[in-house]
């Protein structure tokens, strides 16, 4: 198993087998996502950007604020065809008033419907790294461009 993953801090890791993934896990959970997100992606093989790939078919772009213990997930697997985009969901009342990036570049930010407690998040990522699919350990909605 490799785990590739470009981090809010802005730096590439890889990860190379489960030791070295649960670490990068760990690492992401504890940082606080405050302009960037982090993506990862799990595969055979180093995903890297470039026309010559591999180009992998699914990733997970991870958002966490440690300090008030609230974190978003998106998932988007290609090969799903019944959703191949999918936010975190909570159905928790009232929403947390809790901000979480979903895209540096643009600004944008997750709905507040996708935030849940980090400890979902945490079961969420690790069971990615058995399965390589989207965890069903939480709920998830489809992804609605907003």
């Amino acid at each position: 198993m490799i785990v590739t993953a470009s981090l809010t801090t802005g730096v590439a890791r890889v990860a190379r087998g489960l030791t070295e993934a649960t670490l990068l896990i760990e690492e992401i959970l504890e940082t606080d996502h405050v302009s960037w997100e982090s993506i990862l992606h799990v595969g055979d093989t180093e995903f890297r950007r470039s026309k010559d790939g591999p180009i992998p078919n699914h990733q997970f772009r991870v958002s966490i604020r440690p300090s008030v213990g609230m974190a978003a997930l998106n998932y988007m697997d290609h090969d799903d065809p019944h959703m191949p985009i999918a936010n975190s969901f909570s159905r928790k009342r009232p929403l947390p008033d809790v901000l979480l990036i979903f895209n540096g570049s643009t600004g944008s930010i997750f709905p507040r419907t996708a935030v849940v407690p980090i400890l979902d998040a945490r079961r969420a990522l690790f069971e990615w790294l058995k399965t390589r699919k989207r965890p069903t350990c939480i709920e998830w909605r489809p992804f609605d461009n907003y």
